[in-house]
């Protein structure tokens, strides 16, 4: 990583909240470069996540009278000033490169967080984190500009859902049978919930099945004694 924008969108990716950032001013750093050089070469932030910047290398003009070399006074003040003015500019830094998918997605994402679609929309999509949220919020733009589909719906189901099958009835085309691989639980429940009220058209009926497969015949692996679900 070499610039302040990308310590803040790896931050996100993680699920780091941006209180929990603290910006140093580097006490060793090239001239040439933005962040530390030991922030170089990582992929991943370590918590707590303290990043050490050089301030100098895009923003001298805002900083170079707060971090004067002959200015000693109020290190407090000055520090906390530092922080402020740091996350603002990454905030602005980020938008300045934001395409207008990211930045819809980004109104999309605090409308449901805020509550703007009602309480229990809001505390479904908060139980979804870092990138779930990124494959989220995508399916739901590409939902507002090609419309509903079976395919959208399981793709977004199944990049969601620990090993989760989406199946079609053969039998009534508007039966959709979702597999769930894992034990039923409170919070995966309002999930999978949340995925089918946004992705599925109300004219599908949609049968769920935790943790145990319903048998198909003909393949063996489903149809194993003690791990088959009754329909």
């Amino acid at each position: 990583m070499n610039y302040l924008w990308e310590i803040l969108l790896q931050a996100k990716a993680q699920g780091i909240e941006k209180e929990d950032i603290r910006f140093r001013q580097a006490r060793s750093y090239s001239p040439y470069i933005e962040l530390a050089e030991e922030y170089l070469n990582i992929t991943k932030l370590e918590e707590p996540c303290l990043v050490e910047i050089n301030p100098n290398y895009r923003f001298q003009q805002v900083f170079q009278e707060l971090f004067h070399p002959d200015v000693r006074d109020y290190p407090a003040l000055r520090a906390g000033l530092f922080q402020l003015l740091l996350h603002q500019i990454g905030e602005n830094d980020i938008r300045a490169g934001m395409t207008r998918e990211e930045y819809y997605k980004k109104i999309l994402g605090r409308a449901f967080a805020d509550g703007d679609y009602g309480a229990e929309k809001r505390e479904a999509y908060l139980l979804f984190q870092g990138s779930e949220r990124e494959i989220l919020l995508e399916g739901l733009l590409t939902l507002y500009r090609e419309g509903d589909s079976i395919e959208l719906f399981r793709r977004v189901m199944t990049a969601l859902i620990p090993r989760c099958i989406v199946y079609a009835s053969n039998d009534d085309p508007y039966e959709i049978l979702i597999y769930v691989g894992a034990r039923r639980s409170e919070g995966l429940e309002k999930k999978v919930d949340f995925v089918i009220e946004q992705f599925l058209n109300i004219r599908y009926r949609p049968e769920l099945y935790y943790e145990y497969h319903f048998g198909i015949i003909g393949m063996e692996e489903t149809m194993q004694v003690g791990e088959i679900a009754i329909c």
